[in-house]
């Protein structure tokens, strides 16, 4: 039989994923110039520097609604059988805009335009560091307690959540890599 894992342990695999993402997306951001970072592929779409924002601003939002649902005690009841087995798609899939298609972000995670590469790039590293931080008193509480409504996934536990960032900042890493002029 296995042995169950600690909220130690499930809090540091949590964000293992999501500090891995981030680092991908800091390591792509790094190699954009300026001028690149604004261009935008579409009209209609982000340029790589107003998604860099966007993942500032979600991970901001993700980090208040942590907080704020472990400090009112949002618990169950959270079957998780019944919960994976009527999700849309599975949580990792969340990284693949193909399997789960596109959403349209709230208007309160809507970035802004033209910031400077460099000061997104501090942000975004300076953000995690904060993150960690805040949410390091939650280390030895049971996440999988506490749980949120995502939209299209249904409720998810506050390890979901984190690990939904870094799936999250994956899918939109791929989406920026695309916004870069072919060569």
């Amino acid at each position: 039989m296995g042995q169950t894992k600690t909220p130690e342990q499930r809090f540091e695999e949590a964000f293992e994923i999501a500090d891995a993402a981030r680092q991908s997306v800091i390591q792509f951001l790094e190699i954009v110039s300026q001028s690149d970072s604004q261009r935008r592929p579409d009209a209609d779409q982000w340029s790589i520097g107003e998604i860099a924002h966007h993942l500032v601003l979600v991970e901001i939002r993700f980090r208040e609604r942590i907080l704020r649902i472990s400090a009112e005690g949002q618990k169950g009841p959270f079957k998780t059988d019944e919960v994976l087995a009527g999700r849309a798609f599975k949580l990792e899939d969340a990284v693949d805009a193909d399997k789960v298609g596109k959403g349209k972000a709230p208007e309160f995670v809507w970035p802004s335009e033209g910031l400077e590469i460099a000061q997104l790039i501090a942000q975004l590293s300076g953000l995690r560091e904060e993150t960690q931080s805040q949410l390091a008193s939650l280390r030895a509480v049971e996440l999988g307690d506490f749980w949120w409504q995502h939209p299209r996934l249904g409720p998810m536990t506050l390890y979901e959540l984190v690990l939904y960032m870094g799936y999250h900042e994956t899918r939109h890493l791929f989406q920026m890599k695309r916004c870069l002029p072919q060569t």
